[in-house]
C-alpha cells in the first residue's frame, strides 16, 4: 500500500456489471520527493473508492492483485482505496556527515 492524494473524480455513462456503489477517483501518488519538496508524480491513477474520501484527502491505496482481494468475485480493479488517512507525521533525518 503507498499513500496518494485525491485530484478528482472520473465520471462514467456505461459501466461494467462489477462496478456497483463505487466512485473512481484520481489520485496522485506520493513519492519520495513528496514529503521533502512537495513535489509527486508526474502521473496520476484511477482509485476504485467504496471509502468516500473528498477530493483533496490522502487515502492509502492498495495495487495490483491486493486490490482485487476485497471482492467476493474476480472484478477489474487495478487500485483500490483501503483507506482514509486522518494525519500523516514524517520527521526527515539529517543527512550524515
Amino acid at each position: 500500500m503507498r499513500l496518494g492524494t485525491v485530484i478528482g473524480r472520473v465520471t462514467l455513462s456505461v459501466r461494467h456489471r462489477a462496478f456497483s456503489g463505487e466512485r473512481l477517483l484520481i489520485a496522485l501518488p506520493w513519492g519520495p520527493q513528496t514529503a521533502q519538496t512537495g513535489q509527486g508524480h508526474d502521473y496520476s491513477i484511477v482509485v476504485y473508492d467504496e471509502l468516500g474520501a473528498n477530493l483533496g484527502q490522502t487515502i492509502g491505496i492498495s495495487e495490483s492483485g491486493e486490490a482485487s482481494h476485497p471482492f467476493p468475485k474476480p472484478t477489474p480493479v487495478d487500485a483500490y482505496c483501503s483507506a482514509l488517512v486522518d494525519d500523516v507525521f514524517f520527521q526527515a533525518e539529517e543527512p550524515k556527515r
